[in-house]
């Protein structure tokens, strides 16, 4: 059956004994996940994993940039706010000259 995104999700974890998601429940953050959330035809929704990170930066980057390919919200479960992520000017593909 396809399946349709309807989301990208960022989650915080926390690896001690069972990989538990980490919101504002006191557990230490000791990674970040991102799945994309899926409905069947059926109706039945699944959670697709896509990658880990041992921080949030690349985390952050890979669900944001699925989010706006697939043109889907991204959903992100982390207790603190994700810093957004700086961009370096893009380069110009050669010198500009000008005629006199």
């Amino acid at each position: 059956m396809p399946k349709q995104p309807i989301a990208v999700e960022l989650e915080a974890i926390n690896r001690e004994g069972e990989t538990q998601v980490v919101r504002d429940s006191g557990l230490t953050v000791q990674g970040y996940s991102v799945y994309l959330r899926a409905v069947e035809a059926s109706g039945l929704a699944l959670a697709t994993w896509v990658a880990d990170y041992a921080t949030i930066g690349p985390a952050y980057q890979l669900a944001e940039r699925l989010s706006l390919a697939l043109a889907i919200p991204l959903t992100i479960l982390v207790p603190e706010p994700p810093m957004p992520v700086k961009r370096e000017p893009a380069a110009t593909a050669g010198a500009i000259t000008t005629g006199s």
